[in-house]
């Protein structure tokens, strides 16, 4: 995962049914249901579930995201990390041992800058 401090986290014991949004970064732990829209990073662990779709700066999975993703920045797939989705992003990573099961469509102009 990233070196640089997060803003928050969604700890491993807390279950989240909503819509985030705004501009921080956050590590996920636990389980989020719902929708992403952050200017920022979203970080999910490896016990971490995100199930929704999110746009975002930057997205890195090392635990489960269903959901497309569109990322202004780059999408990191870690090992043991999984993406169920389709993903706009100007960057992909899929480290040996992720995976990702979806459509890729790179170097997109989203008409915002993140």
């Amino acid at each position: 995962m990233t070196g640089r401090r997060l803003d928050g986290t969604i700890g491993p014991d807390l279950v989240v049914h909503g819509k985030l949004d705004g501009k921080s970064d956050l590590r996920i732990d636990g389980i989020f249901e719902g929708e992403i829209d952050v200017d920022g990073t979203i970080a999910v662990g490896p016990d971490g579930s995100v199930t929704a779709p999110l746009r975002v700066s930057a997205l890195e999975i090392e635990g489960e995201v269903r959901g497309d993703v569109t990322a202004s920045g780059g999408v990191s797939v870690r090992a043991g990390g999984r993406l169920v989705g389709d993903v706009r992003a100007r960057r992909i990573a899929i480290d040996d041992g992720g995976s990702l099961q979806g459509g890729i469509e790179m170097d997109f102009d989203d008409g915002e800058a993140r």
